[in-house]
């Protein structure tokens, strides 16, 4: 186990050095100046060809090992910059450094995207069990055409409707915002829907298979009750498929709320990025997909430490 964690940590520099090669290339191609005023007007000459040099626009490979070396801290251990993990500051938003914008709008996404996830659990692994119990039956065919329906629409028409239906008709919970209970409840659930339909396949296709083997049918001569059978015995085993899903789903959700955010005025860092991808804030961009894929590698190894841990037999590279 240790081997495993020391192995995943050696490997994420590695790993977040490519993801950070593609996303400034990617980036640097995107047409336009982070410099301009967004409604058109620019500073004098003079002026801009100085900020471009002050933020090494001017010279992508500047760029790219400046930022490199203060997002890092490898510029801070060398005495070139003041303070480690510098993502530099917005190129948009006047008087805003990317770890200002990170720290106001990450415990918002991390919060939408955690409430996410709890609520797919809970509706997947719900709709699966039943589904896994009695395949064919009524219940199983709901469950699977809401789980094809989930997976099917994309989170804009969900987020839509369940604004139109609970937000504009039944005026049960607000129409967007946050900072209440109230507010999440609609873009939690949308953002929960897509994962708790693959979650709901998973948990049937993973409890069928478990309660026709060998195992199972033991414990059912023995007197075993019904629900020890099925919760204690073989879900465990079912539950495996859906414990590596959770990994990259979670950080998706955490990660991934882009379009929610923007359907229910939410203000994480989805938002954020969305408006530093239209107006090219190199610095924004490159800092949001670090501390994504960061947060993607970390959860990925907690998921694998964690199947280990339910099945010891496992072994992973």
């Amino acid at each position: 186990m240790t081997g495993l964690i020391v192995r995943r940590l050696l490997q994420m520099p590695i790993i977040l050095f490519v993801i950070y090669t593609i996303t400034f290339s990617l980036a640097w191609l995107i047409p336009g100046n982070p410099l301009e005023n967004p409604e058109g007007r620019r500073p004098p000459q003079v002026i801009m060809q100085a900020m471009l040099e002050q933020y090494k626009l001017d010279n992508p490979w500047s760029f790219y090992w400046d930022y490199l070396g203060k997002a890092t801290g490898v510029s801070w251990l060398l005495g070139q910059h003041d303070r480690p993990f510098d993502l530099g500051p917005s190129l948009t938003h006047q008087d805003w450094t990317v770890n200002e914008i990170l720290a106001a709008g990450l415990p918002v996404s991390i919060t939408l995207g955690l409430l996410a996830i709890l609520l797919a659990c809970a509706i997947g692994l719900t709709a699966g069990i039943i589904g896994g119990i009695r395949p064919g039956s009524v219940a199983d065919l709901v469950t699977l055409l809401i789980a094809l329906v989930g997976i099917s629409l994309p989170s804009f028409v969900i987020g839509t409707l369940l604004l139109v239906i609970f937000g504009v008709w039944l005026k049960v919970f607000p129409i967007g915002g946050w900072g209440k209970l109230s507010y999440t409840f609609l873009p939690a659930l949308t953002l929960a829907l897509p994962f708790a339909a693959y979650i709901a396949r998973l948990t049937r296709f993973g409890m069928i298979d478990e309660l026709a083997t060998d195992y199972i049918r033991t414990a059912r001569a023995k007197g075993v009750p019904q629900m020890r059978v099925v919760l204690k015995h073989a879900l465990k085993n079912a539950f495996l498929p859906v414990l590596s899903f959770l990994g990259p789903a979670a950080a998706m959700a955490m990660t991934g709320s882009f379009v929610v955010e923007k359907v229910f005025a939410v203000p994480g860092i989805g938002t954020h990025f969305v408006n530093a991808v239209l107006s090219k804030d190199l610095t924004l961009i490159m800092g949001v997909v670090l501390v994504y894929s960061t947060m993607l590698i970390l959860f990925n190894l907690v998921v694998d430490v964690l199947y280990r841990w339910v099945d010891p037999r496992i072994e992973l590279a």
